[in-house]
């Protein structure tokens, strides 16, 4: 064999290891950009179970305040019905700006995190 044949047949060979190595690291980072994906969702899912529990807890207790000082169930209710419809339009409204913006950062954060760091870090270096 000529000294060529070699030479191509090693370089055959190192970009094929290349590509197996960039193949293992596409597969590590899509592992590890998803697990955080889902314990972002798990938390958020949790918070949200939490959060219902409280406001269940809260809503109760100002049931029974509200029907100690006014004395009528009916009108307590009807307290309650109001303020509950006035929090789910505020949080209509307010839907956007509380929330959509807050997931699509976070959840942009978490995907293209690595890709971001790669953009700084060939910024720094061409410096």
């Amino acid at each position: 064999m000529s000294q060529n044949s070699i030479d191509d047949l090693s370089l055959v060979r190192e970009i094929r290891d290349c590509i197996e190595v960039e193949k293992k690291l596409f597969k590590l980072n899509v592992l590890e950009k998803t697990s955080k994906l889902l314990s972002f969702i798990i938390g958020i899912i949790i918070s949200v179970v939490l959060f219902l529990v409280a406001v269940a807890y809260f809503s109760i207790m100002l049931f029974d305040l509200c029907k100690s000082i006014i004395g009528s169930s009916l009108v307590a209710v009807i307290i309650m019905i109001v303020l509950f419809l006035l929090l789910a339009f505020l949080a209509v409204i307010f839907s956007e700006k509380l929330f959509l913006n807050f997931f699509v950062k976070k959840v942009y954060s978490i995907l293209f995190q690595q890709n971001n760091k790669d953009y700084e870090n060939e910024n720094e270096q061409s410096k």
